[in-house]
């Protein structure tokens, strides 16, 4: 459930656009005022939507790579040499392509 009051943050809203049209508004006590107490809950509602874009935007990215074709390697796990390092961590990998050039 939402922590602000989306009737705060639409008064923020019209109140800037108000401003942007008629610059001497800012001016007027009850405007400032007004904008002090509604401020809280339009960067709340305004951060809740911008996240909502980003999940929207980072969704379309990832349908995007699905359709892209997958690139085709090979991994090859080489056994370790007997020394102390390979026995630790394993043996050598290498990383090869599987497509070729004409």
């Amino acid at each position: 459930m939402n922590q602000y009051s989306i009737l705060n943050a639409v008064i923020y809203e019209l109140l800037i656009e108000l401003i942007e049209i008629w610059p001497k508004l800012k001016l007027n006590q009850w405007v400032r005022a007004a904008l002090n107490w509604c401020r809280a809950d339009w960067v709340k509602w305004r951060t809740e939507q911008t996240l909502k874009d980003v999940d929207r935007q980072a969704q379309e990215i990832v349908k995007e790579w699905e359709g892209q074709e997958k690139p085709k390697y090979e991994i090859i796990e080489h056994k370790p040499d007997g020394s102390r390092a390979q026995d630790l961590l394993g043996g050598t990998m290498e990383i090869k392509s599987t497509w070729r050039r004409d």
